[in-house]
């Protein structure tokens, strides 16, 4: 089911969302998802009646996020609840569909499609992509499930260059450089079902080749004297903040990645030599960085200040129960600071620990 021109600009944001918020309850969702969600949907409501004149669209929906959210740095759980919120009106405006999320930990792949979906997940880990690459892959495999079901095609041999085309639709609330990859994968899926059997034609060519323009969106870089500002505004009085300065001042150090932040082990530290050998969880190369003062003296000062008792081999452990590795993200321990220090992001740009280390690029060119 498509949206027309005539449908576009006639579209009624409270018959829909009225229409949407009955869905999910059929969908089990629980009471409290479905009024987060529409605390935005009220918001775009009082919007769309401010603005007589707007079509819903892709530009519309952004120029309410940026005017209504944009300008609050926020913590993630919220913007992610903007976006999810915005992209399930959309879907449903469009298609009647809502494509619901589900947890990795939990969910598998339906009998019709677990074979092919996880042959293929299994032989771009033997191509030699990383865990946290193939995560992705199965999260975006499981969104292409859901369009699958929802369009009653159950089977890849029943895939025509119509369904694909009309899949391609659905992606369009996402940035330009989401898009790409997700119908890059979609390709290499489609080849990998062709190559091992799984559908009799080849549809990859199908799928458009499209190219991410360099810079499209180049990171947040922040100024040295922002740099500063934020870690100084981390309290080191106290063992969280000793766990946070050290691992920010491995960021904007040495520009290191989070992921081998928190992955970084106590054997990779050679304190006589002042020297880290860490083997990036990205690219699988090692390298070796200086362990200047600053930055070994912050570690120095959490490992005997601030460190929980673990048997943990990772520097950087969680502080509760069982003590053991941090989950790599800090996306709101970045947000947190920026706050304090009263640092304001660019509007629609990201503002977490991808920019933080891209300052020290930033600085060194």
């Amino acid at each position: 089911m498509q949206m027309n021109q005539e449908q576009i600009r006639a579209f009624e944001p409270r018959s829909t969302i009225f229409q949407l918020k009955g869905q999910l309850v059929e969908m089990n969702y629980s009471k409290s998802t479905i009024d987060r969600l529409n605390s935005v949907w009220r918001n775009f409501i009082q919007y769309w009646d401010d603005h007589p004149q707007l079509e819903f669209c892709i530009q519309t929906i952004q120029e309410f996020i940026s005017f209504r959210y944009g300008c609050e740095l926020g913590d993630r759980d919220k913007a992610h609840n903007v976006r999810r919120a915005m992209n399930m009106l959309w879907d449903f405006a469009w298609h009647h569909q809502v494509f619901k999320q589900s947890s990795l930990n939990s969910r598998k792949f339906s009998t019709e499609y677990r074979d092919a979906f996880e042959g293929f997940l299994l032989h771009l880990i033997q191509c030699g992509y990383s865990e946290g690459s193939v995560r992705t892959f199965r999260s975006r495999l499981f969104q292409f499930e859901d369009y699958l079901f929802n369009n009653k095609i159950f089977n890849l041999d029943n895939l025509t260059s119509e369904c694909l085309n009309e899949y391609s639709k659905t992606l369009g609330s996402f940035s330009p450089k989401t898009v790409v990859r997700k119908l890059r994968l979609l390709q290499h899926l489609l080849q990998f079902a062709y190559e091992n059997g799984f559908i009799a034609e080849p549809l990859s060519p199908i799928i458009p080749k499209l190219r991410i323009p360099r810079n499209l969106q180049l990171p947040t870089v922040f100024t040295k004297e922002e740099v500063n500002a934020l870690l100084a505004a981390v309290d080191r009085s106290n063992p969280l903040g000793k766990r946070d300065y050290a691992i920010l001042m491995l960021a904007a150090g040495l520009g290191l990645r989070v992921s081998d932040i928190i992955g970084m082990t106590f054997d990779e530290i050679d304190w006589s030599k002042k020297l880290l050998s860490i083997v990036q969880q990205k690219t699988g190369k090692l390298v070796e960085l200086p362990l200047t003062d600053g930055i070994g003296w912050a570690i120095i000062d959490y490992l005997q200040n601030g460190r929980p008792e673990s048997e943990c081999d990772h520097v950087f452990v969680k502080h509760c129960a069982p003590y053991d590795v941090l989950t790599p993200s800090m996306y709101r321990t970045v947000q947190k600071y920026l706050q304090k220090a009263g640092i304001k992001g660019p509007v629609g740009k990201p503002a977490g620990m991808h920019a933080f280390r891209h300052s020290l690029a930033s600085a060194m060119l």
